[in-house]
């Protein structure tokens, strides 16, 4: 037997699914729905995002949990502002008078066209309704890296760090 012949062969990439199956398992730790930080995520293609929905709801039903999907391209900021208006913070009504009742996932598609000054606006009072929300599980999901660092990752905006990144390793951008 030659060398060559005992090298291991290399593993295949993980298929689109393994991998938004791999952010759904970590997305609904065993600690969702008592406790789930709401979570952004970069999406390589429109079949990522479509891989990740589709795992994302997958899991979500196992658990009794259930799941609106938002693509707020269409409209951006009326579609943020609805979102906006349906969240009632600490003192959520709806959250008080069925104690047991399971929150939404909610996944917000296109949150990346909200990552640049023009487009800030709608943010900020989302900010302060959607961080103590109680109805609600949030996960973010744009396609541009950038655009999802300056909206979360610069203080100087209103969503710094209101959203833990769990973008897959295969998924990050590589960085010069």
């Amino acid at each position: 037997m030659s060398h060559e012949d005992s090298a291991p062969t290399p593993a295949a990439p993980p298929t689109l699914a393994a991998i938004a199956a791999q952010v759904a398992g970590g997305f609904f730790h065993h600690l969702v729905p008592a406790f789930r930080p709401p979570a952004r995520l970069v999406c390589p293609s429109d079949e990522a995002e479509q891989a990740v929905v589709d795992a994302m709801t997958q899991a979500a039903a196992a658990r009794g949990i259930p799941v609106e999907v938002i693509d707020l391209r269409p409209a951006p900021a009326e579609r943020l502002d609805a979102v906006t208006a349906r969240l009632d913070g600490w003192r959520s009504r709806a959250v008080d008078d069925a104690p047991d009742a399971m929150p939404t996932v909610l996944i917000l598609q296109g949150f990346d066209v909200f990552g640049d000054d023009a487009h800030e606006g709608p943010t900020y009072p989302f900010r302060s309704e959607f961080q103590f929300d109680r109805k609600f599980l949030w996960l973010f999901i744009g396609r541009d890296a950038s655009r999802m660092r300056f909206l979360f990752g610069s203080y100087r905006r209103p969503l710094y760090q209101a959203a833990g990144d769990i973008t897959p390793e295969d998924w990050r951008p590589a960085t010069s």
